[in-house]
């Protein structure tokens, strides 16, 4: 499954209302989603009931419980939605810390049992961290998201898996000018298999 969403403006706070157009069908299923005011998504639903022929690479579990590593304190007035997410750093990666690595990596999880399936989960957690090139700064930039697209590997939608569990996610910024920057990010379950992949353009504002 895969969703591109292209954002035109900011989104405002509070709840959203969505516009559902015209499903179209064939081996590939579609929808066409406009978020009032803000930008709109792409939604594609390729099926297919044939065995996996070629696995995605995954990594190995963690030797330690993430639990036991420190947290990732995050304002919760700066960025409200971090009161739900639980963030373990395993690098040495900190936002405004002046680093030389656009990079993150990190256990993550929801504090809270939120009502998502798996590719929601997924979905938010992709988005859970800031644009790496935060971890190379040293005071804040605006760096909004224009097109995000996120691709979700078929055995993670399929399994089962409970709300609160831990994830391994990377991201970082992969390349970047003086107005643009494009970050990607890999999504692991607890296992090490990989569940969704990311890819965000970002727009500069300096």
């Amino acid at each position: 499954m895969a969703v591109t969403a292209h954002l035109d403006r900011p989104v405002p706070p509070g709840p959203a209302e969505l516009t559902v157009g015209e499903m179209r069908g064939g081996r590939t299923v579609s929808c066409h989603v406009t978020l009032t005011d803000a930008g709109s998504a792409l939604v594609r639903l390729a099926r297919d009931t044939g065995a996996t022929t070629l696995s995605a690479p995954g990594i190995e579990p963690s030797p330690v419980d993430p639990a036991t590593l420190p947290p990732l304190e995050i304002p919760v007035d700066f960025v409200p939605f971090s009161q739900h997410l639980d963030i373990r750093p395993i690098n040495s990666a900190r936002p405004f810390a002046g680093g030389d690595s656009p990079e993150f990596d990190v256990w993550i999880r929801l504090l809270t049992d939120l009502d998502f399936t798996a590719q929601e989960r997924a979905a938010v957690l992709l988005d859970a961290l800031p644009p790496g090139l935060f971890a190379t700064l040293t005071t804040p930039v605006a760096i909004p998201t224009v097109e995000f697209t996120a691709h979700f590997m078929p055995e993670y939608v399929t399994a089962d898996h409970s709300p609160s569990q831990w994830y391994r996610l990377r991201h970082g910024t992969v390349w970047a000018t003086d107005t643009l920057c494009v970050d990607e990010t890999e999504l692991f379950d607890a296992a090490g298999r990989l569940a969704a992949r990311a890819r965000q353009l970002r727009r500069i504002l300096s």
